[in-house]
């Protein structure tokens, strides 16, 4: 069958769709040697292929159509068409086979070199599928790259994609430092940094975006750890600075019973010498009569009263860097002494603790019937409302049990009062 009589049959419809369909892949087959940067042999090969084949498509269509049409006018064809006409028409579909075979090779080969070469789609491929958000934009904002991370995340928070790297960072961190950490609606805490880069081509934005939420929660527990360990660093001191206090007791105690221990033999011994002198050293005796006396005769002048527990929290404050200022008549006797030096200890702990100050004011005020002690130091104020626990809770207990009032105001600073009635603890 010549192609003159294929172009008359029903199956050549068929023929030449799949003429069309190996035309259009050779079209892409053609763009990708192009893409890929292949050798310049192989592009034209590729090129001369496809114009072969799109020639051979051409002609056996021209005959169809003046078949078709204009049949009375088939023999005003060009004698080049003339001669095409009667060639076989299995050479026609012999050349689509051939064709086939070579596009199956042509795209075996283009998988094979891109599996085993960089280009464009590979980097590209590989920046899509990092976990951190990239892009890269010119002076103005203009967006030349951004992968998918980045563009869901534009998503997420203004409901379309990049299209300007510096409106997206005034939406996302605002006019602020080239680093900023920023926490979304959804929980998630991204941490957004831009830096201008100098190429060849001029200044490009460089924008990162990396999702740190589970470093940041490690972060917070650290630092909740920290300040628990800094609260119990602080209390050791306190207790270190006051176990030497009661060492030094405790030393003075032992020397007090090991005199006393003495004084007893000494008696001993002068009992003895009465009885017998002979039998006794008197010049030894009499010094240790001597030394002792002069022992307990200086304890009797000391002061051997019970340490004031004000005078106790106020060195324990010193201690810790808090310079206590107290105005009004300090009271002389308990519980009010007693309940102030817990309330100043408390405060001036807190006051390091919490508010990293350095400094505590108790004002005491006779009104009436009460006394009225209100302490308030320097420092950061509290964000939101105090809640009672340890120390505070305790004082409250204690001042209650006085049959006291306290009261606690958070906002806008911390105050401290307590009321009790002047009659409290008088006999």
């Amino acid at each position: 069958m010549r192609i003159g009589d294929m172009v008359q049959t029903s199956g050549f419809v068929l023929i030449q769709a799949a003429a069309v369909i190996l035309i259009a892949l050779q079209t892409a087959l053609v763009i990708a040697s192009f893409r890929t940067k292949r050798s310049c042999r192989i592009r034209i090969l590729y090129t001369l292929h496809f114009l072969l084949s799109f020639s051979l498509l051409y002609v056996p269509l021209k005959i169809f159509v003046m078949n078709v049409r204009w049949p009375d006018q088939v023999e005003q064809l060009p004698d080049f068409f003339l001669k095409c006409e009667k060639l076989p028409a299995s050479l026609f579909i012999l050349y689509e086979i051939l064709t086939l075979a070579i596009l199956t090779a042509g795209y075996l080969e283009l998988y094979h070199y891109r599996k085993s070469h960089l280009d464009a789609g590979c980097i590209k491929e590989t920046m899509d599928l990092l976990p951190v958000g990239i892009a890269f934009g010119k002076a103005d904002g203009t967006v030349i790259f951004r992968n998918l991370v980045l563009n869901d995340l534009s998503y997420s928070q203004t409901g379309k994609g990049i299209t300007n790297l510096r409106e997206f960072l005034r939406n996302m961190i605002g006019e602020q430092d080239k680093t900023q950490t920023t926490c979304l609606s959804d929980g998630r805490v991204w941490q957004i940094s831009s830096e201008e880069l100098q190429t060849e081509e001029g200044p490009v934005i460089q924008l990162i975006a990396a999702d740190i939420t589970k470093q940041a929660a490690i972060t917070q527990e650290l630092e909740e750890k920290n300040q628990k360990l800094r609260d119990i660093h602080m209390r050791l001191d306190i207790y270190n600075k006051q176990a030497d206090r009661i060492i030094i007791a405790q030393e003075l105690l032992t020397a007090r019973m090991a005199v006393h221990s003495e004084v007893g033999n000494i008696l001993l011994e002068s009992r003895h010498y009465l009885k017998n002198p002979s039998s006794v050293n008197e010049g030894l005796l009499l010094q240790a009569l001597k030394n002792t006396n002069t022992y307990l005769l200086k304890e009797y002048e000391e002061d051997d009263t019970v340490r004031d527990p004000l005078a106790d929290a106020l060195e324990m404050a010193e201690a810790i860097g808090v310079e206590v200022t107290i105005t009004g008549i300090i009271p002389a006797e308990d519980p009010f002494r007693s309940i102030l030096a817990a309330a100043i200890s408390e405060c001036a702990t807190n006051t390091v603790k919490h508010a990293g100050g350095d400094r505590l004011l108790a004002d005491i005020r006779n009104t009436g019937p009460d006394i009225t002690c209100i302490l308030q130091n320097n420092g950061m104020q509290p964000e939101e409302r105090i809640r009672e626990s340890g120390g505070l809770h305790t004082l409250r207990s204690l001042v209650e049990k006085e049959g006291g009032i306290m009261q606690i105001e958070s906002l806008p600073c911390f105050r401290l009062r307590i009321t009790l009635k002047e009659g409290i603890g008088r006999t």
